[in-house]
């Protein structure tokens, strides 16, 4: 189990309301658990929109030749994806 560090704070109405509903949800077995929960969402967000940033800031900065390689590798993949039977697995 992860260790967990002890707060004491007060919450918005709302926000208390939306944690409650994760527990009666069954979503979370508790608030803190619900706290978690939408935290981590939180942070997936903001982790997938500084990946998002840093590979458009990638694409933005390739010169003309490793932008035509770029495309050459995304067509072998995109050929390669088609092959899969993703309901097989």
């Amino acid at each position: 189990m992860a260790r967990r560090q002890k707060i004491s704070t007060t919450l918005a109405v709302e926000s208390y309301a939306y944690l409650y509903c994760l527990v009666a949800m069954g979503k979370a077995r508790n608030l803190a658990e619900a706290l978690d929960l939408a935290l981590a969402r939180v942070r997936r967000a903001e982790q997938r929109a500084r990946l998002e940033q840093a590979t458009a800031s990638y694409f933005a900065g390739l010169t003309p030749e490793a932008e035509k390689e770029e495309s050459g590798v995304e067509a072998a993949l995109d050929e390669a994806a088609g092959e899969i039977d993703f309901d097989r697995y």
